[in-house]
């Protein structure tokens, strides 16, 4: 009976300091509510990604977003939200197929202080490969997603590299952080999850994968990679309190993608246990893109990185 307010007291004290870490204004008083996901055309902070920064599974999806399905209860709003802030906008998306080219990338500019991004999920088929191994699946469709997952992960670096650059050569003032995946098995087997454990282990060991390309890439253009994994922990599809959604319903994309609870109290804990950010100590020469954008750097992924 008591819970809903101690999560809604911390839910508040999470938002104010992270708010405050990502360099946002003073925050608003209260909890986040009718905050839009869109944000307007504000280019101060903006928010890029796939469903997992889309908050496509976390329900409350904004009518205005058409086909990228934003919701209102992803950490981006809820960030904008808690600082009270009008001057941002985002452009994450719900990756459903293969394009090349950042779609999403219209609303940075020299003027832009703070980009967050969550991407790769879609791009390598993450929730595809989770739901192909739960019990909904079989051991055949695990396999083949397995496989067009490690076809996708071998493209990554080189399409992460290109858009990385992307950003940084139209923010080039801009703090940027990345956040990675949590584990979605966290070991476990369960109706509503991997069906066995050797399925659940091959779940986690795809997401432990896929978070050591972008931790990777990410610090390597300069910019800073937050580890969720251990802020969801105890709470992945097969928990007693599953921050995650079932691996079991009908849409693969939403496939262990973060709920209202995986966003608000376990991106904005991560974010708010890794401190300050800042923008890059001297403003870099922009650069050119490492690769073409006739998509030869996206060819193998399975959705967009930036789609949009």
């Amino acid at each position: 009976m008591g819970w809903r307010p101690v999560v809604a007291g911390l839910l508040g004290g999470v938002l104010v300091s992270t708010a405050l870490v990502l360099g946002a204004g003073p925050a608003a008083a209260g909890l986040p509510g009718g905050s839009p996901a869109s944000g307007g055309d504000g280019t101060r902070r903006v928010a890029l990604g796939d469903s997992w920064a889309a908050g496509t599974a976390a329900g409350a999806i904004e009518a205005a977003s058409g086909p990228c399905r934003r919701s209102t209860l992803a950490y981006a709003p809820l960030l904008a939200r808690a600082a009270g802030d009008t001057a941002w906008t985002s452009r994450a998306c719900a990756s459903a197929s293969n394009s090349a080219g950042n779609g999403q990338f219209t609303s940075l500019e020299e003027g832009t202080e703070v980009v967050t991004a969550t991407v790769g999920g879609d791009a390598t088929g993450l929730g595809a490969l989770a739901a192909a191994c739960s019990t909904a699946g079989t051991p055949a469709r695990c396999d083949a997603a397995a496989a067009r997952f490690d076809k996708a992960i071998t493209a990554l670096p080189r399409a992460l590299d290109s858009s990385l650059a992307d950003i940084r050569s139209r923010a080039p003032r801009a703090a940027v952080t990345f956040t990675g995946y949590p584990l979605i098995a966290d070991g476990q087997a369960c109706p509503q999850g991997p069906a066995d454990a050797a399925r659940a282990a091959r779940v986690d060991d795809a997401v432990n994968r896929l978070d050591t390309v972008l931790a990777d890439r990410v610090a390597a253009a300069g910019m800073r990679f937050v580890d969720v994994r251990a802020a969801f922990a105890g709470h992945g599809v097969c928990s007693h309190a599953p921050w995650l959604t079932s691996l079991t319903d009908s849409e693969a994309l939403l496939a262990g993608g973060p709920s209202a609870d995986g966003h608000a109290l376990g991106v904005l804990s991560a974010l708010a246990a890794a401190g300050p950010t800042a923008p890059p100590a001297a403003t870099p020469t922009p650069t050119a893109p490492s690769e073409p954008s006739d998509g030869r750097a996206f060819a193998d992924l399975e959705a967009p990185l930036f789609a949009g």
